[in-house]
């Protein structure tokens, strides 16, 4: 029973408010441009993936962005897609040279942003309006083409 309740009190751990400010991405060591500052005049909304090669379901629905960068942030004004790798610079590295600039991509090497997100698991994507708040969260196999285009 204590594993149980220890199990699921990780699980709400890393769980942000819907509607919450999210942190700032402090620390990040970018290979790419910053992402343009949510909640600012020129913000728009984004998706943070939080990313690690060596997480089976990680890798398996990283292809998933390929299609949603297609269809939500291929014009100057969609979607921003800002991914986060946990301390591995070389996987960083080959995702930029595979994707060059189409997504933020940002290295964490000392799991600084991964704590201010309270990351305890992956795979963790959330969806950010344009105004800096948590509109969705979750697993990026379950991010559904309703919520990105309700964000706003």
């Amino acid at each position: 029973m204590s594993l149980f309740l220890l199990a699921a009190g990780a699980a709400r751990a890393q769980k942000m408010v819907i509607g919450s400010r999210i942190p700032d991405f402090k620390g990040v060591q970018w290979l790419t441009t910053m992402p343009e500052g949510a909640g600012s005049e020129h913000s728009r909304p984004m998706i943070i993936e939080f990313y690690q090669p060596s997480n089976a379901s990680s890798a398996r629905f990283f292809p998933k962005l390929e299609t949603i960068w297609q269809t939500y942030a291929s014009e100057d004004d969609g979607l921003q897609i800002v991914v986060l790798v946990a301390q591995d610079r070389s996987c960083a590295e080959q995702l930029h040279q595979k994707y060059n600039d189409r997504y933020f991509i940002g290295i964490d090497p000392d799991g600084q942003v991964y704590r201010a997100f309270n990351v305890q698991f992956l795979p963790y994507t959330l969806v950010v309006s344009s105004r800096g708040e948590v509109y969705w969260q979750g697993n990026l196999g379950n991010l559904s083409d309703e919520v990105l285009r309700k964000v706003k």
